[in-house]
């Protein structure tokens, strides 16, 4: 009777030929053993190549080459793009600051590219407590806009959303990348922050020379740039980054040198330029030591730091210039006078609108109604367009609600740094403190320079914590 076919073990056969019988020659072949002369004396078993084995070849034919990767361009013009964008980003830091949200729109666009091209847009997508936070905060300024007094609430909006949307794209690309990639890109960091810090040092000890030319400012205004903002704001965005720089070193296997990164930055630069620069960075030496005696301490330290800027700001800034008298005090430098005064007149509007604030981006449009200052004409505006208090800011311009949903995410961002590896978190919450340090007594928390300035610095130590890394290892 006919044997139904057996089924074949491949998915390209419906059914294999019935199986032949084969002598111990064939059979010796495909076990791939020497049969034994001396108990087969008439057998002689060898092993030829492959391409042996068609007897009409003359020559081995060479293997067919693999196709090529579907979008390997786009692969390429991706790398290529995250190399300037890493090497750039300390030389713009040091000649033109403005232009750092450039560079942000940049990061975000490579970000999301990045993600698409993996098929990950998964990792974020994912509706963490931070991410809900931080939506929270964009809806209520984006209705906040309704009662602001400010003609670009909206524009203000819209900058705050694609800085949020590039710290969650590009911290997710980053975590993604291949560890050969995140060693490459670290590389190329520290190259361009290593040119762009001493381009600044060459520009501090010359008087700017390559700014002058750009900006054609005559000699006679060179004082005036000297005080103004444009070292200022150098100083502060090269002060963020010298932490994720001193990680990558560290990373690269110079601990001593990585400890030197920071402070070879604040004796070179920082005695020229701006005081909030100069605390910043103190501020990150102290952390970074005390971090390194105990990582957790130091978190729980920052965290009631935080949580008591944020309840204690108002009381505080009217006992300062109220009571206490503090913008009168010989004790502190005329700069500093102002900013108490500046403090008091925005903790009093504030307390004015409790829950919901002025509304977004207020502080620069807030009408003086008849205030005078001791330090300067006020003309249209109350503030010299932001109280120079990133807490102050956040509780006239969007209340109690915001404020806490601010506080939400800084310690929500704080407890981020315990998933770091060990050797990692000082530097981690040096940034922290620099960060905290300079948004208390520097600029408007919603510059756009200044939050592209928060942001590469985050996405760089986020880059930095992935040098080393395993290989294969994709999101450690």
């Amino acid at each position: 009777m006919e044997q139904p076919p057996k089924p074949c073990s491949t998915p390209f056969q419906t059914s294999c030929p019935a199986p032949r019988r084969h002598g111990p020659r064939a059979v010796a072949f495909a076990a791939g053993v020497r049969l034994s002369p001396r108990r087969f004396p008439l057998i002689r078993v060898e092993f030829m190549p492959v391409e042996s084995l068609d007897a009409t070849a003359s020559r081995p034919v060479p293997p067919s080459p693999a196709p090529p990767p579907t979008g390997s361009g786009v692969d390429a013009a991706l790398r290529g793009l995250a190399g300037a964008a890493a090497l750039v980003l300390g030389p713009l830091a040091a000649l033109a600051p403005r232009g750092l949200p450039v560079w942000a729109i940049l990061m975000l666009l490579l970000s999301l590219t990045g993600l698409a091209r993996r098929g990950a847009f998964g990792r974020m997508l994912r509706l963490t407590p931070a991410v809900a936070a931080v939506a929270a905060f964009l809806l209520l300024a984006l209705i906040s806009s309704l009662w602001s007094p400010s003609d670009r609430a909206l524009e203000t909006v819209l900058e705050i959303g694609y800085i949020a949307l590039g710290a969650l794209a590009g911290g997710a690309w980053i975590a993604g990348l291949p560890a050969a990639d995140a060693r490459r890109l670290g590389g190329l960091f520290l190259a361009g922050g290593l040119a762009g810090g001493l381009l600044f040092a060459v520009e501090a000890a010359l008087d700017f020379p390559l700014n002058r030319w750009w900006n054609s400012v005559p000699d006679d205004q060179l004082p005036n740039l000297l005080n103004g903002n444009v070292p200022k704001r150098t100083a502060a965005l090269l002060c963020l980054l010298v932490w994720p720089a001193a990680l990558a070193v560290d990373r690269f296997g110079r601990r001593m040198p990585a400890l030197l990164v920071p402070v070879g930055y604040a004796l070179a630069c920082l005695p020229l330029t701006s005081r909030s620069a100069m605390l910043g960075i103190a501020a990150g030496l102290v952390t970074l030591a005390a971090a390194r005696a105990s990582a957790r301490w130091t978190r729980r330290l920052f965290a009631s730091a935080v949580t008591a800027a944020f309840l204690l700001v108002l009381p505080a800034a009217l006992l300062f210039s109220g009571p206490l008298d503090l913008d009168h005090s010989p004790l502190l430098f005329r700069s500093a006078q102002h900013r108490v005064e500046i403090w008091g007149h925005a903790a009093d509007r504030a307390l004015r609108t409790p829950v919901f604030g002025q509304g977004i981006d207020a502080s620069r449009s807030l009408p003086p109604e008849g205030a005078v200052s001791d330090f300067s004409p006020i003309g249209d505006s109350l503030l010299p367009l932001h109280p120079h208090n990133a807490f102050l800011q956040v509780w006239l311009e969007t209340g109690a609600v915001g404020a806490a949903l601010a506080l939400a995410v800084m310690l929500l961002l704080l407890a981020a740094t315990a998933r770091l590896e060990r050797r990692d978190q000082p530097f981690a919450l040096a940034l922290f403190a620099t960060a905290m340090a300079m948004g208390s007594t520097a600029y408007g928390i919603w510059q756009p320079w200044w939050m592209a300035g928060f942001l590469s610095a985050a996405l760089m130590l986020r880059l930095a914590t992935r040098i080393g890394a395993r290989i294969g290892d994709k999101t450690r």
